[in-house]
């Protein structure tokens, strides 16, 4: 299976696909399952050119979980019954789905009747007060919140940074970790981070993303690297040989290693990018290392930010995040230390430094 390759049609059984004489004459008609193919295939050409690999990726995945529980529940997929997909989705609470899962489902579901040009299965009047009666379901799971990897600090890296050596491998290692917490560049960013990329900005440095998930046009980004981890770049440029194309690449474990010249060089995957920063975190003995991701030197640089005073806007600029949602998520702990009550009751205690303490 190629990985940007949608696979609706071709997954689709014509037995899920309900046949227009199905439907109550005063309704109306449906397209044939010829037409609605036809529909479907040139949808996909045209939504594989205009997406990236992962939401490919992504779309496929929901595709072919919600047309497995269509033909175990014996329920036509296209176009869905209203009253089916909200079985669908209760199923996937039960199943302990969480809320993320479920609109991605509820999206993917909806992109597809969209592309086949059916019905959309959530346009009826009373379809927020039953999304809204699975929302209070999740809550009561304590499943609406979204999952947040643990945040690798400064002193994390720190730590990591400590236990490592001077072997190409280390020296890797210790650029990828340093440029992460630096950059808060998510995992498939890091990957893919050429020499070419590092640019001069004034006094300092910068590392240029021309691409991420929440900038396909390609308009391009800058974030802030710190004169160490350019140092530990450099360090690791110079130890394999590395002038341009991908700076991260696979390493063997000797005490000396040549890149191969960069028309030949193959980048580390995101996969690899968040193992290699558990595992360092692991040897390091880094509290919790064991369930840090690729995401977690974004997070923990995110947190650290704002409990040093930044604000939204500021943290939501430097890691690229298109709302303050996520940031406002990572951060709830630390903002609630410094939001409006905290600093009312420090500017009362300034004031009055005898009063004593409420029970």
């Amino acid at each position: 299976m190629m990985s940007n390759e949608l696979l609706v049609v071709d997954s689709l059984d014509p037995v899920l696909v309900r046949p227009a004489s199905a439907v109550p004459s005063p309704a109306p008609a449906l397209p044939s399952w010829d037409a609605i193919r036809v529909r479907l295939t040139a949808w996909e050409a045209k939504f594989r050119a205009a997406r990236s690999v992962a939401t490919l990726k992504a779309v496929r995945a929901d595709w072919q979980v919600f047309l497995g529980w269509c033909e175990a529940s014996r329920v036509w997929a296209l176009p869905v019954a209203s009253q089916d997909l909200l079985r669908f989705l209760t199923d996937q609470v039960v199943f302990g789905k969480k809320r993320s899962t479920l609109d991605r489902y509820v999206n993917t579901i909806r992109l597809i009747h969209k592309g086949a040009g059916l019905p959309d299965p959530t346009h009826y009047p009373d379809w927020k007060l039953d999304w809204q009666a699975i929302v209070i379901r999740l809550a009561d799971l304590d499943a609406n919140a979204p999952e947040q990897a643990e945040p690798m600090r400064t002193a994390h890296v720190r730590q990591i940074l400590a236990s490592l050596g001077d072997a190409p491998l280390d020296l890797r290692d210790a650029a990828l970790i340093s440029l992460a917490s630096d950059t808060l560049c998510r995992e498939s960013e890091l990957a893919v981070l050429k020499v070419e990329n590092i640019r001069r900005a004034g006094d300092g440095w910068s590392v240029d993303l021309r691409r991420s998930k929440t900038d396909q046009a390609g308009l391009g980004t800058a974030r802030y690297c710190s004169p160490a981890a350019k140092a530990r770049l450099d360090a690791w440029c110079a130890s394999a040989g590395i002038e341009r194309g991908y700076l991260f690449i696979p390493v063997g474990k000797g005490r000396t290693f040549t890149a191969p010249p960069p028309k030949e060089r193959r980048p580390l995957g995101a996969v690899q990018v968040a193992r290699i920063l558990r595992r360092r975190a692991v040897r390091a003995g880094v509290p919790g290392g064991v369930l840090l991701t690729g995401h977690s030197g974004r997070v923990g640089s995110a947190i650290e930010m704002l409990e040093a005073g930044a604000t939204i806007a500021e943290v939501q600029f430097a890691g690229g995040w298109k709302s303050p949602r996520m940031v406002l998520h990572y951060g709830k702990q630390a903002l609630a230390g410094s939001n409006a009550m905290a600093k009312l009751r420090a500017a009362q205690a300034q004031k009055e430094p005898g009063e004593q303490k409420e029970d």
